[in-house]
């Protein structure tokens, strides 16, 4: 096999708790609760003649994105040293969602390519090349829970944080419902800027650990949706995060334009929101709100939830 791609779906967090403090990347990471999205990152893998490997990253709107290239050799070394593979490599990854805007970007682009490589050279289990995205998404502070989110799949509880599939530890329950992901373009915001600000991670931590201990009492399924929609609300005030004014601005919009089917929640930790719907058993389209959202400038995604 001389050529492999995977897809992997961003990952939205609706809340979270930062826990960082570990010196092993696999201890590292958050709990929370967020959504597994279809739209994501495409990376492809091929193996190369001898010489130099080639890595390409392609923004959304198809224009380069070399800003991203370090991250993916990065993975590539890490890859390589792990399974004491030796031949060069090429990557292209193809964005489907923009950077920094809380879509799980990192996390999925390197879950991708870990998958991606680990069928090219027929190495690793699915384990442990999701342990290897979540080192390489830590050691970039990209993001902390996202592997993990992406693990457990659909509407995701990260419940002890780490890497997966240990000591990570989270459930996951289908939806396959509509959503609608809105976002600022001027307003990008690196995970960095907040897990690795104390006065931030602290009032953070301190919601979204409340939030998961509720959340944790009920059975996670479907009937968890509208006490979800309620403990997100609730963890944008109380972190801080909603006070902001482009998140503000933006989530004030978007409320403006939704009609009462639709439940809107910021993305953490972009000036981003996410509409679902309020009630997973009604109507909801999406067609509308995307277009009128559209003619304001701002960035939107028609996306599923998985």
């Amino acid at each position: 096999m001389s050529e492999v791609t995977v897809q992997v779906g961003g990952h939205v967090t609706l809340l979270f708790s930062v826990h960082s403090k570990p010196l092993l990347a696999r201890n590292q990471g958050s709990k929370g609760a967020g959504f597994c999205l279809e739209d994501g990152v495409l990376s492809t893998v091929r193996t190369l003649p001898k010489g130099s490997d080639m890595i390409t990253v392609t923004s959304m709107d198809g224009s380069p994105f070399a800003e991203g290239e370090q991250l993916y050799l990065e993975m590539l070394n890490a890859f390589r040293e792990l399974f004491s593979i030796e031949s060069s490599v090429g990557i292209d990854v193809q964005l489907e969602l923009p950077v920094s805007q809380g879509f799980g970007m990192s996390a999925a682009g390197l879950f991708a390519t870990s998958l991606a490589l680990g069928e090219l050279f027929d190495r690793g289990d699915e384990g442990q090349l999701a342990r290897l995205a979540h080192r390489i998404e830590r050691k970039f502070s990209g993001g902390l829970g996202d592997i993990l989110g992406l693990w457990a799949g659909g509407c995701e509880l990260r419940v002890t944080p780490g890497s997966p599939p240990f000591p990570g530890k989270a459930y996951g329950f289908d939806v396959g419902c509509p959503a609608i992901l809105v976002w600022d373009p001027e307003g990008e915001k690196h995970t960095s800027d907040y897990i690795d600000n104390p006065e931030w991670k602290m009032k953070i931590t301190e919601a979204g650990d409340s939030a998961v201990e509720r959340l944790e009492r009920f059975d996670w399924n479907l009937n968890v949706w509208s006490s979800l929609l309620e403990e997100a609300d609730r963890f944008a005030l109380e972190s801080g995060l909603l006070d902001e004014s482009a998140r503000a601005n933006l989530f004030s919009t978007v409320q403006e334009y939704s009609d009462d089917t639709m439940s809107c929640h910021l993305c953490m930790l972009g000036t981003s929101l996410i509409v679902v719907p309020r009630n997973l058993q009604s109507d909801f389209d999406t067609s509308e709100l995307a277009q009128r959202l559209r003619a304001l400038g701002l960035g939107v995604r028609e996306t599923i939830l998985q």
